[in-house]
């Protein structure tokens, strides 16, 4: 079993920098003792299943692969930036919960790209509240994310305030929008990549979180800057907060339909070789 595992690209796997006993981010006022787990703890096991000494799986990132991960709850499958175990647990229990149901039921259904899901088939009941646990959810992941870079030395033009409103008031995050789709390859998540646009120096960011068969895109978009697309989820969109369209994430088809096709009749043999080395 393998686990495709890319690493924040404005971070490093090292132990982030800073105060002795650093607080969540989250609350601000809890000492950050418990780790979340970048990919979820209940994702990797309905996936990959429970890795042992004699059968584990292997973790690569940008640093180093084939690491070998004998247990869910290894030290390399956590932030390094950790939170309080209150934000971890009972502050955040509701937002896991919502999430792994909808990991379950999107993994078992045979969805088509282009497919436009309504959200009250993943969520018969409370289904507006539901939705907004998966949104805070993928908050607290990325909330995450952006703290271990700002920890690290690395200017992030992304607020971290806005995401710990958001956890602590149990309200959606403005900026933040969903894109959920078919993936084919790979269980962990992608690098964030942040952007400022030229000219205007609006603030654009996203990341994927990858679990064969399905993906995530978690999209930052500065509120008043960018018009919104109705192939993007969010709670509050008048045109797509009651369902959301099935994106492509086919990335492994693209590249093999690029390889076949620079391996057409007449095509250069060694040019063929440089383009898919």
């Amino acid at each position: 079993m393998t686990m495709e595992q890319e690493h924040l690209s404005v971070t490093s796997n090292a132990a982030v920098a800073g105060a002795t006993e650093p607080l969540c981010w989250i609350c601000k006022t809890n000492k950050a003792d418990s780790g979340e787990h970048k990919t979820k703890r209940s994702d990797l096991l309905a996936v990959l299943g429970k890795p042992s000494q004699g059968q584990p799986f292997y973790y690569h990132d940008l640093e180093k692969r084939n690491r070998a991960v004998a247990s869910l709850d290894a030290k390399i499958l956590k932030s390094p930036v950790r939170i309080c175990s209150r934000c971890n647990n009972a502050r955040t229990q509701a937002h896991d919960f919502a999430w792994e149901a909808m990991s379950d039921r999107l993994r078992l259904r045979r969805l088509k790209v282009g497919q436009w899901v309504r959200c009250n088939r993943i969520f018969r009941y409370c289904t507006k509240r539901e939705m907004i646990n998966v949104q805070l959810f993928f908050l607290k992941l990325t909330g995450c994310m952006i703290a271990e870079a700002k920890e690290n030395g690395h200017d992030v033009p992304i607020p971290l305030d806005a995401f710990s409103d958001a956890i602590m008031s149990g309200r959606p995050h403005a900026e933040v929008h969903l894109q959920f789709g078919r993936h084919d390859g790979g269980i962990g998540r992608s690098n964030l990549h942040v952007w400022k646009t030229e000219p205007g120096g609006s603030i654009l960011g996203g990341w994927l979180y990858k679990l064969d068969p399905i993906a995530v895109s978690v999209i930052y978009a500065q509120k008043g800057r960018f018009e919104h697309r109705r192939d993007l989820w969010h709670p509050h969109s008048r045109t797509s907060r009651k369902r959301f369209q099935i994106a492509d994430f086919m990335y492994g088809k693209r590249d093999q339909a690029e390889l076949k096709a620079s391996n057409v009749v007449g095509a250069d043999p060694a040019a063929a070789a440089a383009d898919t080395a």
